[in-house]
């Protein structure tokens, strides 16, 4: 195997363990609500539509 595909293999697996972690740190880091809270905040504030939906950014 060439060095510069063992690095590049080396490089997205890292990064693909650094995404999963992060977002396991970003789900503890997130408050938890429970199913009758969620309903409260949708009638108080309503859901997202598709509108919204389209200009948020994936991550």
């Amino acid at each position: 195997m060439e060095t510069q595909m063992l690095k590049q293999i080396i490089k997205e697996s890292l990064r693909e363990v650094l995404r999963e972690e992060r977002l396991a740190f970003s789900r503890h880091l997130a408050p938890y609500i429970t199913d009758e809270e969620q309903a409260e905040i949708e009638i108080e504030l309503g859901t997202p539509t598709n509108q919204t939906q389209k200009k948020c950014k994936k991550i």
